[in-house]
């Protein structure tokens, strides 16, 4: 009985773990978030920051790969999207481009440039950047780029599976940091806010200590975890582009 029991687990573990791989390290990343706050006394501009250029590397490596997607999007009109698309290949070692797919991206890639610079671009005034930004916060932009790039790789890149793809499919990751947003602002800070405001009201409690801080960062953390384990390519999360 307890040899079966062993051969069942090692039969199911790996399974596991390679389901719950995102979840993992999307909670090793944010874990790194409290710590840079705990140890590093990281301020919420240093946090801001840090976010911001995490959807900016998302967005840029997702739109990049929407570029080499052969496949058409499903439900879209228009002749471009019926019969093989016209490709582009200016350096033989690297997949084609394709006409239609650098029309298709190229004005929602520059709607979100537009965005994400209009709310970086304040953060960034307010750090500073004459004096460089710490290591710290440095190794947790390599960590971020690392586990972005590995989830290009399994979805995108490892045996061409980008021959299988649309560019809505990689489009989908690099919306996703939306919908984290959206739930961010309703279902954790809203309501913590809410709970804090009342506190404060009745005690004395100074909202700027790192304390504080944490009571936002833990929740959201487990957010963002979830949100990325989760697989835009199936119905987990389903982004319209129509």
């Amino acid at each position: 009985m307890r040899e079966r029991g062993r051969e069942w687990l090692l039969e199911t573990l790996p399974g596991v773990l390679r389901e719950s791989r995102d979840f993992v390290s999307g909670l090793v990343l944010n874990l790194a978030l409290i710590v840079g706050v705990i140890v590093f006394e990281w301020s919420l501009v240093e946090i801001a920051l840090i976010y911001l250029i995490e959807i900016a590397i998302i967005d840029l490596l997702f739109f990049s790969v929407a570029l080499f997607t052969p496949q058409p999007v499903d439900d879209l009109d228009g002749d471009s999207w019926v019969g093989e698309p016209t490709p582009l290949q200016p350096v033989a070692p690297i997949p084609p481009v394709y006409w239609r797919n650098l029309r298709f991206v190229g004005a929602k890639a520059l709607g979100a440039g537009v965005l994400i610079w209009a709310v970086t671009r304040p953060v960034v005034s307010s750090y500073g950047l004459d004096s460089g930004i710490p290591l710290s916060v440095g190794l947790a932009i390599a960590g971020i780029v690392s586990f972005q790039l590995t989830r290009v790789w399994r979805y995108f890149i490892a045996n061409r599976s980008y021959r299988d793809r649309s560019p809505a499919d990689a489009m989908e990751f690099a919306f996703v940091p939306v919908v984290e947003l959206y739930l961010l602002l309703f279902y954790v800070i809203a309501p913590v806010t809410v709970v804090l405001a009342g506190i404060t009201f009745t005690m004395d409690t100074d909202l700027n200590s790192r304390a504080v801080w944490l009571v936002y960062l833990v929740p959201i953390g487990v957010l963002r975890a979830w949100i990325g384990s989760l697989d835009p390519l199936t119905d987990d999360i389903e982004i319209s582009f129509h």
